[in-house]
């Protein structure tokens, strides 16, 4: 996501440089000058949209192999979703049926080692390894539909439908549309799918015809495109991070759900919740997440912990407390009814960065 959000940010940069750039340049006597003045808005609408796909395209399949080589570190082969176990059966015969070792996203795959890889997940082998290249692999570029088939696939089922409820693409939509209060029922299917295949034809059109290409984007469509892009990532990153922090923390020794009680908050902004006292040692600074399995998570830390109208550094098992516990978080409590709050003992350095407070944005 970090590399996502770099990527997006110098395309930003490059859509702030044009209208600047093309100002201070047009009234240049070289004619060389001004012959790039009159063709420098062609190319760079065109090296906007092969880099702002290029950028998702790459996010989306580095996210599905960074999901999928955890769950193949918790699960036994056999235990994978069957959508995987048979895309990765069917996409490594094809593979080596066509010799497309060394090409494209094949390069540095040896027949030997592609073998070698699946004979071992299908003989029950631990540890194993999967041909990660055939599980990302994709005949189409990354419409919506496509997106849903490839984290499909590995167990995550329509993900671009409940991105549709997740909160960075609601926001993302209510400043594109300037809306004071968000959709009810978040934002229409239709509005991912018409906006990631125009983003393609857009890519399409550039990487396969060249020449002059029509309705070129101005800079606030350029802006907006990449604002789309983020928040759609965004939201699929936390869909993805939500299912990570319930199947590989469900049963863990250090999981702490904390029970808000009835009637009694969340307060300031939903950031503060009243819990019952827990059973186990809180701190400030703790890992606490929250997962809605229609819209994701939000995780980040515990910001302040207040017993009896006073600030505490931390809660130990045995301290003398009330019932309520006032716990500060650095995100907004969901208002969803089935969402639980759930505090780690130790960090989980996959999702909580040791050098920053906050690991996610509130929306």
């Amino acid at each position: 996501m970090d590399e996502l959000i770099t990527e997006l940010a110098e395309l930003k940069a490059l859509v702030a440089s044009i209208d600047p750039v093309n100002a201070a340049l047009v009234g240049h006597k070289d004619t060389v000058v001004q012959q790039y003045v009159s063709i420098r808005r062609r190319f760079d609408y065109g090296a906007f949209v092969v880099a702002l796909y290029a950028s998702f395209e790459k996010f989306v399949e580095n996210l599905v192999t960074a999901y999928v080589r955890l769950e193949a570190g918790r699960l036994d082969y056999a235990a994978l979703p069957k959508k995987l176990t048979d895309k990765h059966l069917a996409g490594t015969a094809e593979l080596l049926w066509r010799g497309r070792r060394g090409y494209s996203r094949y390069v540095g795959l040896s027949e030997l080692g592609v073998v070698k890889n699946l004979f071992e997940c299908l003989s029950g082998a631990r540890p194993y390894e999967l041909n990660e290249a055939v599980v990302i692999a994709h005949d189409a570029n990354l419409r919506a539909g496509e997106v849903d088939a490839l984290f499909g696939a590995v167990g995550i089922e329509q993900i671009c439908d409940r991105a549709c409820r997740a909160d960075a693409i609601v926001a993302w939509y209510c400043t594109a549309q300037g809306l004071d209060t968000p959709p009810q029922d978040g934002v229409k299917r239709t509005v991912i799918d018409e906006r990631l295949k125009d983003i393609v034809e857009r890519r399409n059109q550039v990487a396969h015809r060249g020449g002059n290409p029509m309705n070129l984007l101005g800079g606030a469509d350029m802006s907006e495109a990449v604002a789309f892009i983020e928040s759609l990532a965004t939201s699929i990153f936390g869909l993805v991070v939500g299912r990570y922090l319930e199947t590989h923390h469900a049963a863990s020794s250090g999981r702490i759900e904390l029970a808000l009680r009835d009637g009694d908050g969340p307060f300031r902004g939903r950031t503060v919740v009243v819990v019952d006292k827990p059973a186990q040692r809180l701190f400030v600074g703790q890992p606490v997440f929250v997962v809605v399995e229609s819209t994701g998570a939000r995780w980040g830390r515990i910001q302040s912990l207040r017993v009896d109208d006073a600030d505490v550094p931390e809660l130990a098992v045995n301290a003398n407390a009330p019932t309520g516990v006032g716990v500060g978080l650095d995100f907004k409590f969901p208002k969803s009814a089935d969402a639980k709050l759930v505090a780690l003992a130790a960090d989980d350095d996959l999702v909580w960065s040791p050098l920053t407070v906050a690991a996610a944005p509130a929306a």
